[in-house]
Order: structure tokens, then sequence, then C-alpha cells
């Protein structure tokens, strides 16, 4: 756990803003997340709670009370909204996630692009110049939303293995949920450098309910 006054202005930390899915969803996501580390090795998927990135990892000197602002902002006047699970795809052959990137149509889904560009706009002018994950994260139109079953660890010789095995399971979770809360967490490692997720640990920081009525300050 980071201790909360280690957190602000910190280097060593990054923090991360998430859509939480609905319990049945996070639970599925954990198990296939446990059941890939006991069959397979793979740590760096588990290492994170179940969660859809709306703004990854960056790097802030910001003071807490500015990003939890900023997160006000980008969920101001959003209301819960439904989210389809399309299933196991490949990320390249770096990642295995569920699509939730698109609607019943196929169609892109448009509530969670819009709170992608709303927390992308409301954060990225507090994310500091040196952050190293930033400038190569996927935003704007390269923005694919979904949920990661595994990724960053997965070894290339098993990586078709995986993806079957992945898709043997049928159904992973519930077809539709409703994306009703974000997170924002605050993460540290030992090495942003290289293997990161092999001593990841994180701390939830805020969390918002969409069509809530604020908070008094």
């Amino acid at each position: 756990m980071i201790p909360l006054g280690q957190v602000a202005g910190n280097p060593d930390v990054r923090f991360g803003w998430y859509l939480r899915p609905s319990y049945a969803m996070c639970r599925a996501q954990a198990e296939m997340h446990d059941l890939l580390r006991r069959q397979f090795g793979l740590l760096a998927g588990g290492a994170f709670m179940p969660h859809a990135t709306i703004k990854g990892f960056f790097r802030s000197d910001a003071p807490l009370v500015d990003l939890v602002a900023a997160g006000d902002r980008a969920v101001a006047g959003r209301r819960p909204f439904q989210v389809v699970n399309n299933g196991p795809v490949p990320l390249g052959r770096s990642g295995i996630a569920l699509d939730i990137h698109h609607d019943e149509t196929g169609r892109r889904n448009q509530a969670l692009r819009a709170l992608h560009d709303a927390a992308w706009e409301a954060l990225l002018p507090l994310v500091h110049p040196a952050c190293e994950f930033t400038p190569r994260e996927w935003a704007g139109d390269r923005f694919f939303a979904h949920l990661t079953l595994a990724m960053a660890d997965i070894p290339d010789f098993a990586f078709d293995e995986i993806l079957a095995f992945v898709r043997d399971a049928g159904p992973i979770g519930p077809r539709r949920f409703v994306a009703a809360h974000v997170h924002l967490f605050a993460f540290q490692s030992d090495d942003w450098a290289g293997p990161w997720w092999e001593t990841l640990r994180w701390r939830l920081l805020h969390s918002w309910q969409l069509g809530a009525d604020p908070v008094p300050g």
C-alpha cells in the first residue's frame, strides 16, 4: 500500500483513471487473471484491479486536490451508460482483452469515447512533461476501450495457445453491464523502465459515481 502522504509530487508514482466494471464483470475478469497466472504464470494483467482504462499511467506533480478536481470536471453531467462485452480479442501479440469498444451494432460506444475525451482534456494539463507512458498511449482516435485479461508478459511462443485457451472459456462475464463508477489510483513500481508489473503496488485515491450529485467541498 502506498502511504497517502507519499503520493503527491512523488516522481516514483504514476496515476491512472479507470472505469470500474460491474460486480459480475469484475469477478469474471479477476477469475481469468487468476487462471492465467495458475496455468501460464502470467502476472501483469492480474497485478491490476479489474478495470477499463480511460487515462492510463501518467506522472504528475499536481496535488491530489487538483487531480480530483480534474476528475470532477470530466464526469460533470455524465450519466451511467451501457457497455457491451464483445468477447476476447488479441491486442497485437502482447495482450488479450475483452472488447468493450463497440456497441450492439458494432459501432463505437459513444458514451465511453466521450468520457475518455473529457478525461484527457481535464488531466493532460496536469501530466508531467517527462511522463514516459502518456506520449505512447492509445488516445483520441487510437483509443480502444477494453478489459485486459493478459498483457506485457505473454511469451510469444505461447500467444496463440493462450488466446485459444481464453476463447475456449466461452462467455467471460455478462454480455452487458452498466458503467457507473470511475476511480483514480496511484501506482508505484521498483522499475518503471523494466518489468514494472513484477513489483506493482497501488492505492485507490478517489471514486466518482456517474450521475451522482457532487459532494459539497
